[in-house]
């Protein structure tokens, strides 16, 4: 018993020192493929404070003059900063700002109070955020750009503070995810009459319409939805999202724990106020600033269904202009699932009248 409880410690060694070593070749191969090298340019790592809380920021650009970019993450509490290395290129033409809000990823305390956990308190982080940018870098306006529960948070304070944006993008943007939730349940309880699975008729009926009262039915309803997606289509999978973080050279290995917490402790907190007390058609009708979204046209998820985004894109009030673009292959994450037209759309859409004459 002994020499067999020597032999699985021996191998839980070596597995462990040749995921570190594995790791370790990823990101110098990531940090080569994606290091700024021009004088004119920036690429940083910082810890900021921001509602009185430290949070950390990535700010990363070929040209320190060019426009810059402000990415909000999805979630509640799933930080990007660890993926986007895929989509450096856009680093030649903007001055692209990631950033681990409140109780994600870097940015995860398990001092953070629970109660500065609203949609109101990230809202102001934006702002504030924001202002820091421009007075940093000594601008008047930036691109605004947030994804999936991000979206939620974007559209608001654009709402809110329109003077400070040049452009909004929202990717699978997020509108009510109340009546999303319901179409979800919606749609699992009529493909499992159609396909004849009584067990997910069963434990469906069994929940009933949401809202639910527990994350528990929540959990189950969602599970069926991604089993009933559509066919031909596979989504992003986890073990995708951890080859790319592991890859990522701005995350350590303490990075990637706090990441995980940080997901548990920011869902657990909001996700009572943003499925059940959310609704941009009724919180933001209007955005005085060009807008743009990008939703998957295989989107099925609780807080985003692209029909639903739809319907706020054509009955939003946008006086600047408003775009919408579809990305055929795409689920939840066209940024991810469909890189190259991704950077391609947004830099050509951005480029009719934000980036043009405002390259270094």
């Amino acid at each position: 018993m002994k020499s067999r409880l020597l032999r699985i410690s021996g191998g839980l060694v070596v597995c462990v020192i040749g995921l570190g070593s594995l790791r370790l070749l990823l990101q110098r191969k990531t940090a080569d493929q994606i290091r700024i090298v021009s004088r004119s340019g920036i690429a940083s790592l910082e810890k900021i404070r921001l509602g009185g809380i430290e949070q950390w920021i990535q700010i990363r650009g070929d040209n320190r003059a060019n426009p810059i970019l402000l990415f909000l993450h999805s979630g509640p509490g799933f930080p990007e900063m660890p993926f986007s290395h895929v989509n450096a290129a856009l680093e030649k033409k903007l001055v692209v700002v990631q950033w681990d809000q409140r109780g994600a990823g870097k940015s995860y305390s398990a001092s953070i109070p629970e109660n500065s956990m609203t949609i109101e308190q990230f809202v102001a982080d934006t702002h504030q955020l924001t202002q820091l940018l421009l007075q940093r870098f000594g601008r008047s306006k930036l691109i605004l750009v947030a994804h999936s529960w991000g979206s939620i948070v974007g559209a608001l304070t654009v709402a809110r503070y329109p003077e400070l944006f040049e452009a909004y993008v929202g990717i699978s943007q997020a509108v009510d995810p109340p009546e999303s939730e319901r179409m979800m349940y919606r749609f699992a309880l009529e493909t499992a009459a159609k396909q004849g699975n009584e067990k997910a008729g069963a434990e469906l009926r069994r929940m009933g319409e949401p809202p639910y009262n527990n994350f528990a039915d929540y959990r189950t309803m969602k599970g069926w939805v991604h089993q009933f997606r559509d066919a031909g289509y596979s989504e992003i999978s986890p073990w995708k999202f951890a080859w790319l973080a592991l890859a990522s050279p701005a995350y350590s290995w303490s990075d990637l724990l706090r990441l995980a917490l940080g997901m548990r402790f920011s869902f657990s907190h909001l996700w009572q106020e943003v499925f059940y007390r959310t609704d941009l058609l009724q919180q933001a009708p209007k955005l005085d600033v060009p807008v743009y979204f990008f939703l998957g046209r295989r989107d099925r998820t609780v807080t985003a269904s692209a029909a639903l985004a739809e319907r706020y894109f054509d009955s939003l009030d946008a006086p600047k202009g408003k775009h919408l673009i579809w990305f055929e292959n795409s689920g939840h994450w066209p940024q991810l699932e469909e890189p190259e037209k991704f950077r391609a759309v947004l830099t050509n859409e951005l480029s009719k009248s934000i980036l043009k004459d405002k390259q270094g």
